[in-house]
């Protein structure tokens, strides 16, 4: 049964419990290993050639001065840090922090804008209220000569290869999202369009504005109506949800800014509907009426949203009109149907339920549009 969480249902692929059913190739995994002096990766900040990206990187800048003061003080005081992750991106050429966030925003911050003072220092006290400028070209030698160790992901490593390692190696304090693995390797028209409609006043209104946009949570459910609406829930789908919603986003590169615009506008209507049809209710699971309201279930709300987008305008209207009937279909639909139950809380992303579920309720709207 999935874990209830404030207002979204956990399901097994946030908790990183998706079982993955074939291995990768390990021949395609590039990943260049480098010990260089810190300089190195200061020069690259200075020439902006390292994207610190905070749009997918949860938040670019989360530590307090003190934490960050006490990195700076680390290094002066020669104690090894963790290693860098980078994945290199095919487009720009430029880094993109895989793992190292904080510390290297700690760098930007001192070395490159020298707006850091440092202070809480627990060792270093005479460094107390110093920025970059306030320090000896000795200093300044021992922080650009400091050794650090990188791991670079070539650009030749196929997409969902780099997926899984972002999955391994992110062990940051805040560890990336899978959507926000997602954008930073779909950079561009995917994750521009991604975040556009999840801006869109329908999604906010159809969801009652619960779905958070802090960790890109707004934008995995945005994901899934793509990957669903674009690819289909049968032929496409292998059960692997994390590299269907990733092609979901590479097909947005692949079809024409009219195809875009028709997906955008097959999404915005199916928002519409579906708050016209459950108001505040939408994609939660009622078994009754006088249920008190749960939390948005993904499984229910790309289930639900995709087959609404199916149908044409006057179908919708159809829906909207018979909405009573609909939603005490649904109810009926959660408390006869067992096997349907199962496929919107256990195993959602295994592609028996996956294909259940969207011909169950595809079947559900037949039946309504019928009587």
């Amino acid at each position: 049964m999935s874990n209830l969480h404030q207002n979204v249902e956990i399901e097994e692929e946030d908790l990183g419990q998706e079982v993955i059913p074939k291995p990768y190739d390990p021949e395609k995994i590039k990943i260049d290993h480098q010990s260089v002096n810190l300089g190195f990766l200061l020069e690259k900040l200075e020439y902006k050639e390292i994207d610190l990206m905070p749009d997918f990187q949860r938040e670019g800048d989360l530590w307090d001065n003190i934490k960050k003061s006490q990195l700076i003080e680390s290094i002066l005081l020669g104690l090894p840090l963790p290693s860098f992750y980078f994945s290199v991106d095919l487009k720009t050429e430029k880094w993109q922090v895989v793992d190292g966030l904080q510390r290297l925003s700690t760098f930007q911050a001192f070395w490159v804008d020298k707006t850091l003072k440092l202070e809480g220092l627990e060792f270093l006290e005479n460094y107390e209220g110093k920025a970059r400028q306030d320090l000896t070209r000795a200093d300044l030698r021992k922080i650009s000569g400091f050794k650090v160790n990188l791991y670079v992901i070539e650009k030749e490593t196929p997409k969902e290869a780099k997926f899984l390692i972002f999955k391994r190696v992110n062990t940051g304090g805040l560890i990336l999202t899978a959507q926000e693995m997602r954008h930073a390797l779909n950079q561009g028209i995917p994750a521009e369009f991604i975040k556009e409609l999840s801006q869109l006043d329908a999604f906010k209104k159809a969801t009652d504005g619960k779905i958070p946009s802090k960790r890109q949570e707004d934008r995995d459910f945005v994901n899934r109506f793509i990957a669903f609406h674009l690819l289909g829930h049968e032929e496409n789908y292998k059960g692997e949800i994390d590299s269907f919603l990733n092609d979901g986003m590479e097909m947005l590169e692949k079809i024409s800014e009219d195809d875009r615009k028709s997906v955008k506008n097959d999404f915005e209507a199916s928002m519409n509907a579906s708050h016209q049809i459950f108001g505040n209710d939408a994609f939660r699971r009622r078994y009754s009426p006088e249920d008190r309201r749960k939390p948005i279930s993904k499984a229910l709300y790309d289930t639900i949203s995709v087959n609404i987008a199916k149908r044409n305008g006057n179908e919708k209207k159809d829906l909207i009109n018979k909405k009573e009937t609909f939603k005490k279909q649904l109810i009926a639909l959660l408390n006869e149907d067992d096997k349907f139950n199962r496929a919107i809380t256990t195993g959602t992303g295994q592609k028996t339920n996956v294909v259940y579920r969207f011909d169950k309720m595809n079947a559900v709207i037949e039946e309504v549009l019928r009587s």
